[in-house]
């Protein structure tokens, strides 16, 4: 693992040193200063609080199930959390993973495929303050400090594994997530075909498209663009 003092994003960090870095390198810091959101979205961080860290994978049978990999990490994210006494965890497809329905961590995947993706994951661990966002950290949900840095190892441990075993661990993986699924038969927003409709979620495929409910009809969505509808 690659520890930073500082860089503006550990994703970019990588890109730049493609050539460089081996299979299943890792890249962390907890003073990012430009971290990406999906969609062109900042990720807001106080320094030396919390996770910012990216993995590199060059493996071929891994980035054939790219579509996979967000949801394993996701997987991976929220049972951690959980080990760690995090109660009401929940994967909000594709990427991110909430606590008592507040964001606790981002995942952003980046690529080109098929020789590369990187994998980038944000974690709230320290921070207590988030202003308007509907945030948390581990530390609001346990009262405990931890450092960020064994919270990096240990994530990285697990993914690496996780991924590694991909193609004997599918069916497992899908029914953990749908037993975390935070949209599961929850109206949503999105957009499909060109044009932005509702539909009710309906979990993940083994692609990992989400299967929304449309007009008596099962679709499969692959858009990120996807927001909860809240009913009056």
């Amino acid at each position: 693992m690659i520890k930073l003092n500082e860089v503006n994003s550990t994703n970019n960090y990588i890109k730049e040193r493609l050539n460089e870095l081996d299979n299943f390198e890792c890249v962390f810091t907890m003073n990012q200063t430009n971290g990406k959101g999906r969609t062109g979205h900042t990720w807001v961080s106080e320094p030396n609080k919390n996770v910012a860290m990216s993995l590199l994978i060059k493996d071929d049978k891994i980035i054939k199930n790219f579509n996979l990999v967000s949801i394993v990490t996701g997987v991976v994210v929220a049972e951690y959390l959980e080990t760690l006494g995090l109660n009401k965890v929940a994967i909000k497809w594709p990427n991110d993973v909430y606590v008592n329905e507040k964001k606790i961590c981002g995942i952003l995947l980046e690529g080109n495929i098929p020789e590369y993706i990187i994998i980038g994951i944000g974690i709230n661990v320290n921070q207590t303050n988030f202003g308007e966002l509907n945030a948390s950290s581990i530390k609001n949900e346990i009262g405990i400090k931890i450092d960020p840095a064994l919270v990096a190892v240990d994530i990285n441990d697990i993914l690496l594994d996780t991924l590694r075993h991909l193609d004997t661990n599918v069916n497992s993986l899908i029914e953990r997530y749908e037993e975390l699924d935070y949209l599961l038969n929850k109206t949503i927003s999105f957009s499909y075909k060109g044009e932005n409709i509702e539909g009710i979620a309906k979990g993940i495929d083994f692609d990992g498209s989400l299967k929304v409910l449309y007009k008596n009809n099962l679709i499969n969505v692959n858009t990120s663009e996807v927001n909860l509808v809240r009913k009056a």
